[in-house]
C-alpha cells in the first residue's frame, strides 16, 4: 500500500485508488484537492 501511495496509484490523503496511472510521485485525488 505504501508503495502504491508513493507511486501515485493511491491518494495520499484518503488512500483511494485514483485512475490507474502511476506518475511516480505521491498525489491527491480530486476530492482531497478541494
Amino acid at each position: 500500500m505504501v508503495e502504491d501511495i508513493l507511486e501515485g496509484l493511491m491518494c495520499e490523503g484518503c488512500y483511494s485508488f485514483i485512475d490507474g496511472e502511476a506518475p511516480g510521485y505521491p498525489r491527491l485525488c480530486e476530492d482531497c484537492q478541494e
